[in-house]
C-alpha cells in the first residue's frame, strides 16, 4: 500500500539507453536534492498516482535503489513533503516523536532561492506501521500555517491539522503518543517540541 500527501505525476525521463517512467520527489539543482522513483513500463506519462494506492508498493531494484512496484502488499509506505508555499519565514520539516522508531526509505528536499539560501522543504518514504504518527511542519510555517499530523491507524492513514488532532485521537479510540495542551493564552492546542524530532 503507497499513501502519498500531495499529488504525484508520473513523468518520462530520457536517459541514454531510452526513457524510463517514474515520479520525481524533491527538487534538483544547488542546495536541493530530488529522488527518482521508477514505475512500471505499463504507467502512461502524466499518470497520477492517487493519495492512497492500495495496489501500489515501495520495492527495490536489482541495485537496491528504491522503485514503485504495481503489486499489493500489507506493508504500508509513505511519501510526505512538507512544500507548502515560499519558504522565507519558516523550513518544511518531518518528524515523528522521539521514541517512534523510524525504517527510512529514501529522502530528498527541494529550496527556495539560490542554493536554497531563502528556505528549505522536506521529503521522505517512510515504511510506516500501527500507530506511527509524522507531524509535517509546512515550508512557510511562519505564515500561520498550522502543521499537520499523519496517523496510522488500522492500515490506513488518518489526517488532521494540529488544532483537531485531539479529535481524531478520540475518534480513533486510541491515545496520542505525544503530550497535547490547551494553551489558554494562546487560544490553541500545542505539543510539547522537546517529544519530537525531525526524520
Amino acid at each position: 500500500m503507497l499513501y502519498t500527501n500531495k499529488g504525484l505525476k508520473v513523468i518520462s525521463r530520457e536517459m541514454k539507453f531510452g526513457a524510463v517512467k517514474g515520479v520525481a520527489i524533491g527538487e534538483y539543482g544547488r542546495g536541493r536534492h530530488e529522488i527518482f522513483l521508477p514505475t512500471p513500463k505499463s504507467f502512461k506519462e502524466e499518470e497520477e498516482i492517487k493519495e492512497f494506492s492500495p495496489n501500489l508498493t515501495i520495492g527495490k531494484s536489482q541495485s537496491g535503489r528504491p522503485r514503485i512496484h504495481a503489486e499489493k502488499s500489507d506493508d504500508l509506505y509513505l511519501i510526505l513533503s512538507s512544500e507548502r508555499r515560499y519558504t522565507r519565514r519558516g523550513d518544511g520539516y518531518i518528524k515523528a516523536p522521539k521514541n517512534q522508531e523510524i525504517e527510512m526509505i529514501t529522502r530528498g528536499n527541494g529550496a527556495d532561492g539560490a542554493a536554497g539560501r531563502i528556505g528549505s522543504w522536506d521529503v521522505v518514504v517512510v515504511k510506516a506501521t500501527d500507530g506511527d504518527v509524522f507531524r509535517v511542519t509546512w515550508g512557510g510555517s511562519g505564515y500561520g500555517i498550522d502543521a499537520t499530523f499523519y496517523v496510522v491507524s488500522g492500515g490506513k492513514v488518518y489526517v488532521a491539522d494540529q488544532p483537531d488532532v485531539e479529535d481524531l485521537y478520540e475518534n480513533l479510540g486510541v491515545e496520542a503518543p505525544f503530550t497535547l495542551k490547551y494553551d489558554e493564552q494562546e487560544g490553541r492546542l500545542v505539543i510539547d517540541p522537546e517529544e519530537w524530532r525531525v526524520i
